[in-house]
């Protein structure tokens, strides 16, 4: 049976109203429809490449009706759009979370921040290899944009402002660029998940259950250390 490219498929945006039944006649939570779309979504994009697969396969293996894209996120873009967003999403909320709790020192904050950034991936193990090949796609990719700006604009800002408040705390020395500091810890977090598969095998290492949690140790470590050094020898 031959197969319908992408364009062809591409449905049109429609105005908000109730949810089409499927075909067993029941209506389908929004919620679990959307992340159902969603999670078909991902797969699809880490086997082959979202950009080469249709629409009607998504909803297919959602095993909803292709109109359920359109009513949910509008097109082809949205439905993509959506899937960055849903995993960033996360991310932001317990960074802001983490960066809002009281009586945490600035030490316990970078720990925090390192946990949430790997068990976030540990989770989406997808999300690097999607990033990755978008980087590589195409200079002008939409998703690309999108994905610099919510990141630059949620979490790294974030991130970003409070170090800059600890070192106007005296908490970690002014020799730090903070902009620098949290690429740093965003590389330390995603980047492993990206090289594992492929330097795993020759390392002794794999993405087992241990490793997130190992990762996260000694990430900690080796930044607590390097914070802890400079502030001292800053004194």
């Amino acid at each position: 049976m031959s197969s319908s490219s992408p364009e062809t498929e591409s449905v049109s945006r429609r105005r908000p109203g109730r949810p089409r039944q499927d075909k067993s006649g029941a209506n389908r939570d929004a919620q679990e429809v959307r992340d159902r779309l969603l999670d078909a979504a991902v797969e699809i994009a880490v086997e082959q490449g979202f950009e080469r697969t249709g629409l009607r396969e998504i909803a297919r293996r959602a095993e909803v009706s292709p109109g359920m894209i359109s009513y949910y996120f509008g097109d082809r873009q949205g439905l993509y759009q959506a899937m960055f967003e849903r995993v960033f999403s996360r991310i932001q909320e317990k960074v802001e979370a983490a960066l809002d709790a009281p009586d945490r020192t600035t030490e316990d904050r970078v720990a925090d921040l390192i946990r949430i950034q790997i068990s976030a991936i540990a989770a989406d193990p997808w999300l690097p290899k999607v990033v990755m090949r978008e980087l590589l796609a195409s200079k002008d990719s939409p998703i690309r944009d999108f994905i610099g700006e919510f990141v630059a604009r949620g979490p790294i800002t974030m991130m970003i402002e409070r170090l800059e408040q600890a070192q106007r705390d005296g908490a970690i020395s002014g020799e730090f660029d903070p902009r620098m500091l949290a690429l740093t810890i965003s590389s330390l977090s995603g980047f492993p998940f990206l090289m594992l598969p492929i330097l795993g095998p020759h390392l002794g290492l794999g993405l087992d259950g241990d490793f997130p949690e190992r990762l996260i140790e000694h990430n900690q470590k080796l930044l607590s250390e390097a914070l802890r050094a400079r502030t001292e020898n800053a004194s």
